[in-house]
């Protein structure tokens, strides 16, 4: 993967990549005051779809999946105004004196934005009592994939991330 920020050219600009550490609980709040305090800059949490099940019934449930952190895009130099961000602790910087992220950090927060800031469930069908993911998220994921759980529909996902490794599980939904 590269070593530089991830830049994307759109309407004749480059979007940059980044992330703001917040109070856990708080990342909605933190992506509507970056929202409204830095024009041109679109926020998100990343959140995932997952299944529920209470007394035999089971439903979906919308969960942040990664507490704490909000990715923003701009096509600004500058990162972005925090001082009335109430709830906002700091930028994260990859490296002295950049706020870009680079690398596969930039490529998974553009992986956020492309997916809404939402992962839904991955299609998957067995195949010789094997899972083979057919689309969604865990086919963009398949090569972080660590462990797969055929009975509860679910993968272990390693994603590194600022030089550590978060692991996640994703659910997927087999298919005729």
């Amino acid at each position: 993967m590269m070593n530089e920020a991830i830049q994307v050219r759109d309407a004749a600009h480059f979007i940059r990549y980044g992330c703001v550490f917040c109070k856990t609980g708080r990342e909605e709040a933190v992506v509507e005051s970056l929202e409204a305090q830095n024009p041109g800059l679109s926020a998100s949490y990343v959140s995932q779809i997952k299944r529920k099940t209470v007394q035999g019934i089971t439903s979906t449930v919308q969960q942040i999946t990664m507490p704490g952190y909000v990715y923003f895009q701009t096509n600004s130099f500058d990162p972005p105004y925090l001082k009335y961000v109430e709830d906002a602790i700091r930028l994260v910087r990859p490296s002295a004196g950049s706020w870009a992220l680079m690398g596969m950090d930039a490529w998974f927060a553009k992986w956020v934005f492309e997916n809404h800031g939402v992962i839904r469930f991955s299609k998957a069908r067995l195949v010789d009592n094997r899972v083979q993911i057919m689309g969604g998220p865990l086919k963009d994921l398949e090569d972080c994939i660590v462990r797969i759980v055929k009975r509860e529909r679910c993968a272990q996902v390693l994603l590194p991330f600022l030089d550590r490794e978060v692991r996640i599980w994703l659910a997927f939904e087999y298919q005729e």
